[in-house]
């Protein structure tokens, strides 16, 4: 069996199975316990296929328990949309969590575009583009995608249902026109957007809320019948008998400028916190089929906090166990603090400071990103919360915090190459990597967490006694000494636990280093340039996402190239389980909007850990575009570090490998 894991504790593990057998006992003799230790080892999809095919007793732990241990292994924090109606099974999800880490690792990925067909709309006397809001979400049982944005005053959605037997999928494209209800650009503008669970007396177990400038919350139907149909308003006007027994006209504007929306589930409901310039709102969903919400809990931090004006609150993020919120502000010396619920109310607290750890990481003062904020969750499995915030910085960097510990961050990621670009949009992938956009164009970055992993692609691969090639840029992590421990022998030696080459020099940090994706090249700069404000997936299983750009948006996708070489031709171009084949629909208006698709190019930018001298002038790598220059002669391409378009191997490279 290929790619037995190399740690002690996993050994042990081996080491305690082994001596479980007699001389005339077989692996299948043993118990179902120790069975489990061996199977949680095992890192490769392949190696549980091949105890599987051993015997029948081995075939039946597989499908019942092997395939939950190796996905509850190999991707811990990774939560999975668990289905009711059975559509997925473990071994499905496996299958599909393996080949998504494989596009990621080598950068298999695919953009479209999708801009109104409409010219843009008028906007304080000038031509200006809106700033998309998104929210995404998938129903495991019905198979269904949604992703929902906010264009100007008004909502959009695209719902797309996955069929079986390679049909196309079902896609309708839905619109809640803001002039429809008396709604103009510019004062109306949605600045918030999240699909909610929802239940009771709406059903279908999905809504929208949707938090505009001029202050409205509103709930509003998910269903495709009833779409952008308002089920329940949001307002502290609520709060008095008065507004309840409606003998006083109902206030459109009862609150602030809607900054953020953030939804967290408990034994008590689901809970919205509602961010404005200076007030933190908490709302319950109503479930009973009332149209009136009032808050069940109200903090002002411009009277109770701080006793000013001049700070403003920017986004709100529920943390621990929904007792906790994380605030982005501006204005404040410190402007990441957090608030908690105690028995007595509300206590507003600050990060603490340590300035050991400022000093180590080289970080400069500077404002936060305020819609950066993402919460972590290192266990999926754990059903409480987390503790863990990610956010980014106007320095350039990306902070992993732990609010439990006395220092302001604990771990520092930053572009090593271009260590300034800052990122005003994050979304996290439990702890196995991040993206980020920001102002500087149609750009996207990926990120390693650095975490431990649980799961390798390379584990699948044949052994090689060699490095992996074609060497990545590093600015500042050095590579593995020669003729060290790290080189390891010519084939992988599973009963003392080494590793090939191969196997170990795959797994090293020099050689996964985190990449940038630039997309500008093929949009129009309608109105200035290109940027990305929002960022959003369907799931942590999505094999796509979505992006919020400067009037319009992009779908990406993971896709591997399909080369010429036998080992690559039998690859799959799409998910086998929850992606959507036809995802690229080009030229035809849906919903007014038309989709392109995008050109882009690849650049692979360090090992991102923000280090001492990370502002020094560094000589920038080369830009990896899409071609197919090598792959068709290349006996070894599905060794390569990158997909088979970015491949770029020099002549002593094709000798070698020839």
């Amino acid at each position: 069996m290929n790619g037995l894991r190399t740690e002690r504790h996993r050994v042990q593990d081996i080491e305690l199975a082994m001596a479980a057998l007699t001389t005339n006992q077989s692996l299948a003799d043993l118990p179902n316990e120790i069975l489990l230790l061996v199977l949680a080892n095992l890192e490769s999809a392949r190696d549980m296929r091949s105890v599987a095919l051993a015997c029948r007793r081995l075939h039946q732990l597989v499908r019942d328990e092997g395939w939950r241990v190796f996905v509850k292994t190999g991707f811990s924090s990774m939560s999975v949309p668990e289905s009711r109606k059975g559509q997925h099974n473990w071994r499905q999800l496996a299958e599909s969590l393996t080949w998504q880490s494989r596009c990621w690792d080598r950068r298999a990925l695919q953009f479209q575009s999708f801009v109104p067909v409409s010219a843009p709309r008028q906007h304080a006397s000038r031509r200006a583009l809106f700033q998309p809001v998104l929210d995404a979400s998938f129903d495991p049982d019905t198979q269904e995608e949604l992703v929902v944005w906010g264009a100007g005053e008004t909502v959009v959605a695209r719902y797309r249902e996955r069929r079986a037997s390679g049909r196309p999928a079902k896609i309708t494209w839905l619109r809640s026109e803001g002039k429809d209800f008396g709604l103009v650009a510019g004062h109306d503008d949605v600045r918030a957007v999240a699909i909610a669970r929802h239940y009771g007396a709406h059903p279908g177990g999905r809504a929208i809320l949707t938090g505009r400038d001029n202050g409205e919350l509103a709930l509003l139907s998910a269903e495709p019948g009833r779409f952008g149909e308002r089920l329940a308003k949001f307002s502290p006007a609520f709060s008095s008998e008065e507004a309840i027994s409606g003998t006083r006209p109902e206030k459109s504007t009862d609150q602030d400028t809607v900054n953020s929306l953030d939804v967290t589930y408990s034994g008590s409901g689901s809970l919205v916190a509602a961010a404005t310039r200076s007030t933190i709102l908490v709302y319950k969903l109503p479930e009973d089929g009332s149209t009136q919400a009032a808050p069940s809990a109200t903090y002002d931090l411009a009277k109770e906090a701080f006793n000013s004006s001049s700070i403003q609150l920017c986004r709100a993020v529920w943390m621990g166990q929904g007792d906790v919120l994380a605030l982005a502000l501006k204005g404040d010396k410190e402007n990441l603090r957090y608030m908690t619920i105690t028995p007595s109310g509300w206590t507003y607290l600050s990060t603490a400071k340590n300035p050991d750890v400022e000093k180590q990481f080289s970080t400069r003062n500077s404002n936060i990103c305020p819609n950066s904020l993402q919460h972590v969750h290192p266990q999926a499995w754990n059903k409480g919360g987390t503790s863990l915030l990610l956010s980014a910085w106007r320095d350039g960097t990306c902070r992993l915090q732990d609010l439990r510990t006395p220092s302001p961050f604990d771990a520092v990621y930053q572009d090593n190459i271009d260590p300034w670009a800052d990122m005003e949009a994050l979304m996290v992938y439990g702890t196995e990597r991040f993206v980020g956009g920001g102002m500087n164009g149609a750009t996207v970055k990926v990120f390693d967490f650095r975490w431990t992993k649980g799961y390798h692609h390379s584990s699948g691969l044949p052994c090689l006694d060699r490095a992996p090639f074609s060497p990545p840029p590093q600015p500042f992590l050095q590579p593995p000494g020669i003729g060290s421990s790290t080189h390891g022998p010519g084939t992988c030696n599973y009963l003392r636990g080494e590793l090939c080459r191969w196997h170990t020099l795959s797994r090293h940090l020099y050689y996964r280093p985190n990449a940038t994706f630039f997309l500008s090249s093929s949009l129009a700069r309608r109105n200035g340039p290109t940027s990305v404000w929002s960022l959003a997936k369907a799931s942590n299983v999505a094999p796509n996402f979505f992006i919020g750009i400067l009037g319009g948006i992009i779908e990406a996708n993971l896709e591997p190239s399909q080369d010429k070489t036998a080992t690559m031709r039998s690859s799959t171009i799409s998910d086998p389980n929850f992606g959507f084949g036809d995802w690229r629909r080009t030229g035809a208006e849906q919903g007014g909007y038309v989709a392109k698709p995008l050109d882009m190019a690849v650049m692979e930018t360090g090992d991102g850990a923000a280090v001492w001298g990370n502002d020094r002038p560094i000589r920038l790598p080369r830009m990896l575009t899409p071609g197919f220059d090598a792959p068709d002669i290349i006996p070894l391409a599905s060794h390569h570090r990158l997909d088979p378009r970015l491949h770029l191997v020099r002549n002593v490279e094709r000798r070698l490998l020839a």
